[in-house]
């Protein structure tokens, strides 16, 4: 590696997701006509899930990493749920570890068919449409989706295929399957969520050096991987919410006045 090519650690991918993050927060709470601040907190996101991905295939124990990632779930899923929800357990809702303990599962998983003599394409798109109907069924953070994306940012590395696979992935996953809102950027209309993509910049530039580490960095980590979703969850719950009103209020106005239902108009 030459000497003047720039090498991000993995130090740097967390910092620079935790100032994304910090950003897409402070936007939401404090700065909701600020649209740019939200924008640069897609890029949040991907470099989480990329961690994680990192971490499983590097990880000397993935049976501990696994129930690492459960353990956090469940501890985090409590005061998830009074945040996004008010009460202690919401089923309609899951905190973004879950997404990734899903993730992690489906590559479990995948490993064990390939043990099985399953050739790799078809125990990685079991794995994955496993995965993806996990997400959407428990409705954790990032739906099916985010668990895509970490099996994405795992398989490309485990089988050196190179950027162009990973580019088209998040194109079709962050412009396609993830719910988003529109923006217009020079006349044209597109996904919000598209801007995550550009995620794949500074992922690009990382090259496993490891960088800073040590446990109070690390519980500083995970902390944000908690907060992480929390906007959008509180996104979702409001657009949930607009939606179910949205019907109630189509349905009495296709039903008319009260007293037009009880006493249809004659012919």
């Amino acid at each position: 590696m030459g000497k003047n090519r720039l090498d991000l650690s993995a130090f740097d991918l967390k910092l620079l997701a935790m100032a994304a993050m910090l950003a897409d927060h402070i936007g939401y709470l404090f700065f909701p006509q600020a649209l740019w601040m939200r924008c640069v907190g897609r890029l949040a996101f991907p470099i989480f899930a990329f961690q994680v991905a990192e971490g499983w295939n590097r990880t000397h124990d993935r049976r501990r990493y696994f129930l690492r990632l459960a353990l956090c779930g469940l501890l985090s899923e409590i005061p998830f749920d009074l945040v996004i929800g008010g009460q202690l357990i919401d089923p309609g809702y899951q905190n973004v570890l879950w997404t990734f303990f899903i993730a992690a599962a489906a590559l479990w998983a995948m490993e064990a068919l390939r043990r099985l003599q399953i050739p790799l394409p078809l125990a990685a798109l079991c794995a994955g449409a496993a995965g993806y109907l996990l997400g959407e069924a428990l409705q954790s953070d990032y739906f099916g989706p985010g668990v895509l994306t970490v099996l994405v940012f795992a398989l490309c590395r485990q089988w050196h295929i190179g950027r162009l696979p990973e580019l088209a992935a998040m194109l079709v996953i962050n412009g396609w399957l993830l719910p988003s809102a529109d923006m217009t950027l020079w006349g044209v209309t597109l996904p919000v969520e598209l801007l995550a993509t550009a995620a794949l910049l500074p992922i690009w530039l990382y090259r496993g050096r490891q960088g800073p580490h040590s446990p109070v960095l690390q519980g500083i980590w995970h902390t944000c991987c908690f907060c992480g979703g929390w906007p959008g969850a509180l996104e979702y719950k409001e657009a949930h919410h607009g939606q179910e009103e949205g019907r109630k209020n189509q349905r009495h106005a296709d039903a008319g006045p009260e007293e037009d239902r009880l006493y249809p108009p004659r012919l």
